[in-house]
């Protein structure tokens, strides 16, 4: 990426008769220094059922306009004709991850594959902000209702598949595999979030905030 520099040579004379007046210069920095500013912005990916979509909107909007913040969102940052899948697998190299927890997050598949991905990183627990809606997740037996949620999820498109001939259910085997891992992970993702001294909902985008300072 290239910028102007001024250069004001009125009345300067270099070696000679030439007196400068002034021009325009383009300078143009190598891809090496361009890759030095962009890692000084933190990502920030968004984690949300479309059901929550006004305080997603509200989080997203207060963090878009912090200095040296990029906040990752599905409706801006997956093409057209582009894999859900491998967007959703980006949350893993993101430096941050707000996870918008509600009912509906809780059980939808795509929030809860997020999930899964970004527990697969060291220290994940350090890189998430959970934003609770679902105040459930805070009670054990509830939580036990959405570990088993899961698991009859699984029950259900095991006996579905079973059905099917075997050449017939290549890739509707690869979705028991993913519906298998969240169920396998819910418990420890519940009692993580649960764990944690969440900031209150309505003002969680400035709690944001103060932690990403913290850690600069």
């Amino acid at each position: 990426m290239g910028k102007q520099i001024k250069n004001d040579l009125r009345h300067v004379t270099i070696e000679g008769n030439y007196t400068g007046g002034n021009n325009i210069v383009n300078y143009y920095t190598s891809q090496k220094e361009e890759e030095k500013v962009d890692k000084k912005n933190k990502t920030i990916f968004l984690s949300y059922n479309w059901h929550d979509e006004e305080i997603v909107d509200r989080i997203d909007q207060y963090l878009s306009k912090l200095s040296g913040i990029v906040v990752k969102r599905d409706i801006r940052d997956i093409g057209s004709w582009k894999s859900i899948r491998e967007f959703m697998k980006s949350i893993r190299q993101q430096d941050y991850a707000v996870l918008i927890v509600s009912d509906s997050y809780l059980r939808s598949k795509n929030c809860m594959f997020e999930v899964t991905e970004i527990i697969k990183e060291p220290e994940y627990k350090d890189r998430v902000f959970p934003a609770i809606i679902e105040h459930g997740i805070y009670n054990s037996f509830i939580r036990v209702e959405y570990i088993k949620y899961w698991q009859q999820e699984c029950d259900k498109l095991e006996a579905a598949i079973k059905r099917l001939d075997l050449e017939n259910a290549t890739e509707l085997t690869a979705d028991l595999k993913w519906y298998k891992s969240i169920a396998f992970s819910m418990g420890e993702f519940l009692s993580m979030i649960a764990d944690k001294n969440n900031p209150d909902i309505q003002n969680i985008e400035i709690q944001i905030e103060n932690a990403i300072l913290k850690n600069r």
